[in-house]
């Protein structure tokens, strides 16, 4: 019996700790079958003691001959499914007996300075292999310090949008990309909602030294110091008259957490979430465009590339 995990079974756990985004595979049925699966039943804690034996049952006897190896693969999984519920995208962590999306909100969906902190230590460890153990928990302090610093910041954010806006009936703070200290304010009244960026430390540029102005800008709008706040408000969803008979509004329902109107006409209504940008962002991902028509509504959901997928 093995005491000490060859390389090959390094190799192996770090490749496992991506197999739960083996559901992109879901888009070769469609786009939006893939969004509503996607986090879903790989990502279940539940499952987790099902997905652990399966891998650890096709492992070679080679592999399966090391005796923390099923601890190690849960691990590998585990770490995926925490690092994705720190995000503010949602993970169906209680697949399959319920789809709520949970969201810790610590973390923009992609962060590059996370990563960065993440990942730095590790690419040392393969440069500097005498040293690979001093990098590994180098990386494991450094996402727990990140992590920590997301939650306190979180904090404050929540308690300012408390302050400022006393009456919504619930508050929420959204991770910005590029520094832990910059944080969409959103407050959800009845029939609307208000929103706001707000930077908790103005000086620190984090990882948005790295990429154009415009580019940063454009995943959050405005940015504004603590005592600047500028309010914008945004029709919910909800305000609007009979809309849940229309097409691809259950749908949107379930996946948006800050559903609001966008655009209003005749023939045609948008709607957007404000986790991706709505109201900040002329092309925010994950639209929700609802064609009116002449005789029956039709529904698309637009993403970031202004790829459109019929929905119902």
């Amino acid at each position: 019996m093995r005491h000490s995990l060859p390389r090959g079974g390094i190799i192996l756990l770090a490749l496992l700790a991506m197999a739960p985004d083996a559901d992109y595979l879901l888009r070769l049925i469609s786009d939006t079958f893939y969004l509503q699966h996607h986090r879903g039943i790989t990502h279940s804690i539940l499952m987790l003691p099902l997905w652990t034996w399966l891998i650890y049952s096709l492992l070679p006897a080679r592999r399966r001959d090391y005796p923390a190896m099923p601890w190690l693969i849960a691990a590998a999984l585990a770490l995926h499914i925490t690092l994705d519920l720190i995000t503010s995208f949602g993970t169906m962590i209680y697949a399959p007996f319920s789809d709520a999306r949970i969201a810790w909100d610590l973390v923009f969906i992609i962060d590059p300075l996370f990563t960065g902190i993440l990942a730095l230590p590790l690419l040392c460890a393969l440069i500097w292999r005498r040293r690979a153990r001093v990098f590994a928990l180098a990386s494991l302090l450094f996402m727990a310090s990140y992590t920590g610093l997301a939650l306190i910041m979180h904090h404050a954010a929540v308690t300012i949008v408390r302050q400022e806006q006393p009456a919504a009936d619930a508050v929420d703070a959204l991770p910005q990309p590029f520094s832990p200290f910059r944080w969409q304010l959103v407050a959800s009244y009845p029939d609307h909602y208000s929103r706001t960026v707000i930077d908790l430390l103005p000086g620190f540029p984090g990882s948005g030294v790295l990429f154009p102005d415009s580019f940063v800008r454009r995943f959050s709008g405005d940015i504004h110091p603590s005592g600047e706040l500028q309010w914008q408000q945004l029709p919910a969803m909800r305000s609007q008259p009979d809309i849940g008979t229309l097409p691809g509004v259950s749908f949107y329902r379930w996946f948006a957490r800050f559903p609001v109107l966008l655009e209003k006409g005749p023939d045609k209504l948008v709607f957007g979430d404000l986790r991706f940008g709505a109201g900040a962002i002329a092309d925010s991902a994950f639209r929700l465009e609802i064609n009116l028509g002449k005789v029956t509504p039709k529904a698309w959901l637009v993403w970031h590339t202004g790829e459109r997928s019929a929905i119902r």
